[in-house]
């Protein structure tokens, strides 16, 4: 019958469709075995490539060159801190080690290093800028009487004083950091600070604030302290302290200056101490043997102030 597919035309068909099918099986499956051994070739290639790269002889770092001041750091030196860690296979260099290690010099504020194709090494650093003496409290301890003399328990031997500089001390940087360093030619003409431990940074702050705030009154602050029990102590170049407490500090001190340029500058009677922890005023104690002449004057402004004797 016509448009009917004899027995024999239909197992022909069929056995045709099975070779192209049995065909193309074969392709893929030999597709997917070159696939296979290509990934593994790759692999395996770059398994040794790395093994290869990374034998410490390979590519060795040629020099090390330094850019930076020099004024405290010894070019030598900062090569003999980094020597057994800039060297070996240039690609796989700790940079972070090498910079640990060039900081980890005292006067080394900040490094930084960096591949110089095509095996050098370059490490720029910055030297400590120091811009105060620091010298913290240690004990936790310590108050400020209300009236008299300032006075403190401090486990500080021995104690810092302006002007004098040892061959090792504590400094505030750049980074407003404590840092410990020694040397000739330190600076005498920065500000003396303290305070607890870790305020250096608020200490620093406060000293160029207060320095601001006198400037008007022809004052100074050579020596800054913030006890523990946060009261501000300030020792200024007139060869006078001045003491504040946490409420509202500025405020007393822009009075106090005030005062100082009209009254306390003209009396004639050098100032030994002022107490600003008043609400309304303040009270001075005047150096000897004329304080007792200036009684009248002890307390510039006699609401909530106290008088002292000289």
């Amino acid at each position: 019958m016509a448009g009917r597919m004899s027995g024999a035309s239909r197992a022909s068909f069929v056995a045709r469709a099975d070779a192209v099918r049995s065909g193309v099986s074969s392709t893929g499956l030999f597709k997917a075995a070159v696939g296979v051994f290509a990934t593994l070739l790759v692999f395996i290639s770059l398994v040794f490539a790395t093994e290869w790269l990374s034998r410490p002889d390979l590519f060795p770092v040629r020099a090390v060159q330094f850019e930076g001041e020099f004024k405290r750091v010894a070019q030598a030196e900062l090569a003999a801190a980094v020597a057994d860690t800039a060297q070996g296979n240039f690609l796989l260099l700790d940079l972070d080690t090498v910079k640990a290690r060039a900081e980890s010099l005292a006067w080394v504020y900040q490094a930084e290093v960096r591949r110089r194709w095509p095996r050098d090494l370059l490490i720029r650093f910055t030297e400590q800028r120091l811009l105060a003496r620091w010298n913290d409290y240690r004990d936790g301890g310590g108050t400020t009487p209300r009236t008299g003399e300032v006075g403190l328990r401090r486990e500080q031997q021995p104690r810092a004083t302006p002007g004098a500089v040892a061959d090792e001390s504590d400094w505030v940087n750049q980074g407003m950091q404590a840092v410990r360093v020694g040397g000739n030619d330190l600076p005498s003409d920065v500000p003396l600070l303290e305070g607890p431990v870790g305020t250096q940074a608020i200490v620093y702050e406060r000293f160029q604030d207060f320095n601001r705030l006198l400037a008007d009154a022809g004052l100074q602050v050579r020596k800054l302290t913030l006890t523990p029990r946060r009261t501000w102590e300030l020792e200024l170049t007139g060869g006078f302290t001045l003491v504040l407490d946490r409420a509202q500090p500025d405020k007393k001190l822009e009075r106090f200056a005030r005062a100082y340029s009209r009254t306390l500058a003209r009396a004639g009677t050098p100032v030994r101490h002022v107490d600003l922890r008043y609400t309304n005023g303040f009270s001075v104690a005047w150096h000897p043997p004329r304080a007792a002449a200036r009684n009248s004057m002890k307390t510039v402004a006699p609401v909530g102030a106290a008088n002292e004797e000289g």
